[in-house]
């Protein structure tokens, strides 16, 4: 049980970050062309979504980390540390020792298995899923930071016309469909202007990955509103389905950390796919 737990730890990381193959998951209003805002209306909305996460620079928050794969679950604590436009680190812990990280950084992933003492160093263009489906790192620092995004973009600029804009209820949905392979939709509460729910989908038919990635518990940080609960699962894809619930507490605006991680030359490298080849053959 013990080694399986620290198998599995890394193992859901490497997941998480290939998740983005495909979704189903939000269902569209066949109405929604007549239920559309007036063109400048829904500009103006969009970008009011866009302006409305948190003004901080940095952020740390310790975390409960609920890990579900193949039919069991898991539980840890852990850390989430993020430097906008620098760094986001996940760290995952067992017992006061730190188990499992994963460092986003603009240039490239890390992700430290510490019990294997191991890790994957790569490129966002050199990781197959991470390239076909338009996601750098600012993409992924906005999924942590709450924030809309446009993929392959540092940030949204006048990004927002590319945005279709519908009512959902108490919620409006902005769908962004103009790229290559995937669609986008942001769920968001209309009320607050605050993101709900990412769902991404494959244009193809063919397509059968499903992620979805929930906000809840919002509470105030940094003269706004930041989710204090995340839930990320990932189903369909060739890997096994996944998810990995996140829940954060004492939210701080601290820069005083280290933003990188150095290893000891006792850790291996290993290709990300040989790594998760390994992981699921034990």
């Amino acid at each position: 049980m013990k080694k399986t737990f620290f198998k599995s730890l890394p193992l859901a990381l490497l997941l998480l970050i290939s998740s983005c193959t495909g979704s189903r998951s939000i269902t569209k209003d066949s109405n929604s062309a007549s239920n559309s805002k007036s063109v400048n209306a829904a500009l103006n909305y969009v970008r009011s979504v866009a302006q409305n996460g948190p003004k901080a620079n940095a952020m740390t928050a310790k975390i409960k980390a609920e890990l579900n794969m193949q039919g069991k679950s898991y539980s840890c604590g852990g850390s989430l540390r993020m430097k906008r436009d620098e760094v986001v680190q996940l760290s995952l812990t067992l017992l006061g020792f730190e188990v499992a990280r994963a460092e986003f950084s603009p240039n490239d992933v890390l992700i430290i298995d510490r019990y294997n003492r191991r890790y994957v160093k790569a490129q966002y263009d050199d990781v197959d899923f991470l390239r076909q489906a338009g996601l750098n790192f600012y993409s992924l620092q906005a999924l942590f930071w709450n924030e809309l995004f446009v993929p392959g973009q540092q940030n949204m600029g006048d990004a927002a016309g590319r945005f279709k804009v519908a009512s959902a209820g108490d919620h409006t949905l902005l769908t962004l469909d103009d790229m290559p392979k995937l669609n986008y939709d942001f769920l968001t509460i209309t009320s607050s202007r605050l993101i709900d729910r990412l769902s991404v989908e494959g244009k193809q038919p063919s397509d059968r990955g499903n992620l979805v990635w929930r906000y809840s518990q919002f509470a105030k940080f940094s003269n706004s509103q930041f989710p204090c609960r995340m839930e990320i699962n990932v189903k369909g894809t060739d890997a096994p389905d996944s998810g990995l619930t996140l829940t954060l507490s004492n939210l701080k605006a601290d820069a005083n950390w280290e933003s990188h991680t150095t290893l000891s030359s006792k850790y291996t490298q290993m290709d990300a796919k040989k790594l998760l080849k390994n992981l699921f053959n034990r």
